[in-house]
């Protein structure tokens, strides 16, 4: 299986721009890979909130909201499955969330991050939320697990994917480490890291676009297998690497 591995540009609080950049990828990766994924919380960015619940629960999308039917129109008329994140508003809670739409344009997993380090946890209240667990689902032949950011490096969590045994474990992430510390040293310490959690491990960070945000996501993405760097888009560009999922 081939998966496209999106380090695209995402501005913070621009739902609009980022839900367009999504859609031209998967226009252009549709026929190319069977998957495009992209990183934590791409459609209205990682720094999105401002902890106010009344204001935050406007920025948030709900799974039936018109963002989330634009993409998956895009992914049955590309003919590609596409995983990216968001905040996600469910009910009266909001979720740092990861998306897998089918080729089909069908909604087939969505995964709720289990770590608190998508919030501000000392301003927040119960309306921001986590998931309890991991969960493996089925796609195209293969088994799949999500982490998302920090969930992978949270005590217990790394032998808890390990555990469901998927195929493929895909590890969106919005780091913010400077390119040339991931390139030289940051990313063998998340290689150790996926070696915990399964074979094939899938990382995307994002690549931040706001011209005030230096220092933000400045994207790359690795094909961990067994531990090891199998290919990789280093950290400091824009780009889309395409990894043979085994």
């Amino acid at each position: 299986m081939k998966i496209a591995l999106a380090s695209a540009p995402v501005k913070n609080g621009k739902t609009d721009f980022n839900l367009q950049t999504m859609i031209e990828y998967v226009k252009e990766y549709g026929g190319r890979a069977d998957l495009i994924l992209f990183g934590e919380s791409v459609l209205q960015g990682f720094d999105c909130l401002c902890w106010e619940y009344e204001k935050d629960r406007y920025i948030a999308a709900g799974l039936t909201d018109e963002p989330i039917r634009a993409i998956c129109a895009a992914a049955k008329v590309n003919q590609i499955a596409v995983s990216f994140g968001l905040i996600e508003r469910g009910d009266d809670g909001l979720y740092s969330s990861q998306i897998f739409i089918g080729a089909d344009g069908s909604i087939v997993n969505v995964f709720r991050r289990v770590s608190i380090g998508w919030k501000e946890y000392k301003k927040t209240d119960a309306h921001y939320r986590e998931g309890e667990h991991f969960e493996k689902f089925r796609y195209g032949g293969k088994s799949f697990a999500v982490g998302l950011c920090g969930d992978l490096w949270t005590d217990g969590r790394p032998e808890e994917m390990n555990a469901l045994n998927a195929d493929v474990v895909l590890w969106p992430v919005w780091c913010d480490y400077d390119p040339d510390e991931w390139n030289d040293q940051i990313k063998y310490e998340y290689a150790s890291q996926a070696a915990l959690c399964g074979r094939e491990v899938l990382l995307v960070n994002p690549f931040c676009a706001d011209p005030e945000r230096k220092g933000s996501a400045a994207g790359g993405s690795i094909h961990f297998r067994a531990g090891m760097i199998r290919e990789e888009q280093p950290s400091g560009k824009i780009g889309v690497l395409i990894a043979d999922a085994e």
